[in-house]
């Protein structure tokens, strides 16, 4: 059986990000489809709480936000790299990982924001609803949404000519001639405007260098995708038993020791704490055991940027 399930849902931008990545990788893949919108009963169980997608889940070991799954995907299926050579070269891992972290704030927070803006009308209440409560406010104002698209769209040209200009140096990807994480992040906000109707999609038009590489990227598509029903992957968690924890690099001295009992949360939207005793911690990730009472021992793993780990 193919180990790597991705519970997503189709028009989720983060998720395409993830969807390409296995497609770059030649990957074969279970796809769950979890729902747009809170409630989410058959994801929770495994994430303990976590409710944003994509969530990559192998066995009872469970993966959160789309640059922890790289890094995983790149340790189990080095081949082709997500992190080449060319690309390290030019800043390292951290290059990578820092262009990539603005690309999903400065780019892809205006494109999301001017997208929705501009389709408030077309959109579910319940959608509008569910992501006004992710990020803290007590209910969806539409018209003030609406009349913020102007605003929205002003940063959102101010992010592409960024990225149009990075792209204009003579290589085909933004760190090299070959594709690296930095495109896959770069992309899904691009990809999300296209989605959203021509005239969203048409702020593109000015940006050449851009349209040329969103073309060149997107003919990586999604490898081979074979659909599971959410309750065959829960019942594949149950029958599993996490990895036995890793050794990690260096951690923070005022980091939380394995056997600490924790909650890690997310810093930014969708704040919901994820409890479980420390396993293994680094300055890149941290790995928590849980308990589910359904599904018993579950691992789940984090990044630390983005993420506040507190005692619990």
């Amino acid at each position: 059986m193919t180990e790597i399930i991705l519970h997503h849902y189709d028009s989720s931008p983060f998720a395409e990000k993830a969807r390409l990545m296995l497609g770059f990788k030649g990957l074969t893949w279970n796809s769950v489809v979890q729902p747009i919108w809170a409630p989410k009963p058959k994801l929770t169980p495994l994430t303990g709480g976590y409710r944003r997608t994509p969530v990559m889940q192998i066995g009872a070991d469970v993966y959160v936000d789309t640059n922890l799954i790289a890094e995983e995907l790149e340790r189990r299926h080095p081949q082709p790299t997500l992190f080449p050579e060319n690309g390290t070269a030019a800043g390292g891992w951290g290059g990578l990982l820092a262009f990539s972290l603005w690309a999903e704030r400065m780019l892809f927070w205006p494109a999301v924001r001017y997208a929705m803006a501009f389709n408030a009308d077309k959109l579910p209440p319940e959608l509008l609803e569910d992501r006004a409560r992710m990020n803290g406010a007590p209910r969806a104002d539409v018209e003030r949404m609406k009349a913020a698209a102007p605003m929205f769209k002003e940063q959102l040209h101010n992010a592409l000519a960024v990225l149009d200009d990075a792209l204009g140096q003579g290589t085909l990807y933004l760190f090299g001639d070959e594709p690296s994480l930095a495109d896959f992040a770069a992309y899904h906000p691009i990809w999300f405007l296209e989605n959203n109707g021509r005239k969203v999609g048409g702020v593109m038009a000015e940006y050449l260098n851009a349209q040329a590489w969103n073309g060149r990227v997107r003919e990586f598509r999604h490898g081979t995708r074979i659909e599971m029903e959410p309750d065959a992957a829960l019942a594949i968690a149950r029958e599993a038993t996490p990895l036995p924890p890793e050794t990690m690099g260096e951690a923070d001295d005022n980091a939380p020791q394995p056997g600490t009992s924790v909650t890690v949360t997310p810093e930014d939207f969708g704040k919901d704490p994820v409890a479980g005793e420390v396993t293994a911690i680094s300055r890149r990730r941290i790995s928590i055991r849980r308990e589910d009472p359904a599904l018993g021992e579950i691992a789940v793993h984090f990044p630390r940027i983005g993420y506040v780990v507190r005692p619990a």
